[in-house]
């Protein structure tokens, strides 16, 4: 990026219970997080304010109100059928806590993810 190398590390704990004891070692020294619920899945929605609580104690960062977070609600491909947290709701959210970026994507479609 403008003449630097920039090393990118993605940890994806998936929400699995039995990576939460290695948080503090997956979070400190992050630059960003990315909080991404299933758009057809309203329980991993309802999540995110807990995932954001938990990162934010586990990566002990210094100034937590001026973090950059991302909110991304993935498996747009099944919107049309499948939809159970609109889109409004999901900005809505990103309004509300923080004015962290909001952004709805389809890993299966490519789209939203480059």
């Amino acid at each position: 990026l403008s003449g630097k190398i920039i090393k990118l590390q993605i940890w994806d704990t998936a929400g699995q219970e039995r990576y939460q004891s290695l948080g503090t070692a997956f979070y400190r020294g992050a630059d960003c997080c990315f909080l991404v619920y299933d758009i057809t899945n309203p329980y991993s929605f309802e999540n995110l304010i807990n995932w954001k609580s938990s990162f934010l104690q586990k990566s002990m960062v210094m100034m937590p109100d001026t973090f950059p977070f991302m909110v991304i609600g993935n498996k747009l491909d099944l919107a049309d059928e499948n939809r159970q947290v609109s889109y409004n709701t999901g900005m809505r959210f990103c309004q509300e806590n923080g004015g962290m970026t909001f952004l709805e994507t389809s890993a299966k479609e490519n789209k939203n993810v480059e």
